[in-house]
């Protein structure tokens, strides 16, 4: 089963991260698409896309908050339920805001290399309802 890292972590100051495992998602991630000649890596996102990864982001993170806690105290058959019932609830959160994990990761991965995209990102995440 392949992995997808939700890379809400460290890079992004949020919580650690998630591997999410997505049954219909089961190709690699792929890297950011090249921004054109003259454009500021990243300014290709549009805002609708930011939007949606930052909502998902927010909910990610609460996730990781709801199951850190319950993973520490968890004997180790335990926490592999627990994982996986994160990952499909986090598969479930990005989902729900009309991205795949695919689209989520690469967003957010841009985010991690790009200053502009992640100030962008984290504004979304703290605007998201």
């Amino acid at each position: 089963m392949r992995h997808f890292l939700i890379a809400a972590g460290l890079a992004l100051g949020l919580a650690p991260a998630f591997a999410v495992a997505a049954p219909d998602q089961m190709s690699p991630a792929q890297p950011a698409p090249p921004s054109a000649p003259g454009t500021a890596p990243g300014a290709s996102i549009p805002d609708g896309t930011i939007g949606k990864a930052g909502a998902a982001l927010r909910d990610v993170a609460k996730l990781q908050e709801k199951y850190q806690g319950q993973m520490e105290q968890a004997t180790p058959d335990q926490k592999q339920g627990l994982s996986e019932q994160a990952n499909a609830e986090a598969v479930q959160a990005i989902q729900s805001h009309g991205l795949s994990v695919q689209e989520y990761s690469t967003v957010v991965r841009t985010a991690q290399n790009n200053p502009q995209v992640k100030q962008r990102l984290l504004s979304a995440a703290n605007s998201a309802q």
